[in-house]
């Protein structure tokens, strides 16, 4: 219940500094969002900047932190936690009732990072230390596991170059 009331808290002061925010949203409401565009059926948390212009369809965003007028599709999954896989045990509760620490089986990776203007197709799946360049585009489908360069289009599972994207006339 207090989860329910966290989230609800984030979605309405989401409202109330003017995103758009469709009514299923889960925003904790820690995550910094002012000036998002519109946030969708998506849950956000609290490791999470959206910055101005940017919109996503849906999804889960663990961590991430995504630039300006970036276009995130429908059923992303950005910044997941990963498990170690050097450790003993996956599971943070076994680890728990052997005495040890939960976090000894997380990796420890930075959020990605979504550089301005990116697009970002639908069912998605971007890991934790990833970099997506300025306004890149990923196919919709694909798992991005290293960084993408500014402008060129990749794809795949895992994903990789598929072309470089025109640049704007006059340039920028």
């Amino acid at each position: 219940l207090l989860y329910w009331f966290y989230y609800r808290f984030g979605w309405a002061r989401a409202v109330l500094i003017g995103v758009r925010v469709d009514w299923r949203a889960r925003i904790n409401f820690r995550a910094k969002i002012k000036g998002a565009r519109a946030i969708g059926n998506v849950e956000v948390g609290r490791y999470v900047f959206i910055g101005h212009g940017s919109y996503v369809s849906s999804g889960l965003i663990s961590s991430a932190f995504i630039g300006k007028y970036c276009s995130i599709g429908p059923g992303v999954l950005i910044g997941p936690t990963e498990h170690e896989l050097n450790y003993w045990t996956f599971s943070p509760y076994e680890a728990q009732d052997a005495g040890e620490s939960a976090k000894n089986t997380i990796k420890n990776k930075n959020p990605p990072i979504i550089e301005d203007g990116a697009w970002i197709g639908a069912r998605t799946v971007i890991l934790r230390g990833v970099k997506i360049g300025r306004r890149a585009a990923i196919a919709a489908g694909s798992v991005v596991v290293k960084d993408v360069p500014a402008e060129e289009l990749w794809g795949g599972v895992p994903a990789r170059y598929i072309r470089s994207i025109k640049k704007k006339p006059g340039g920028d």
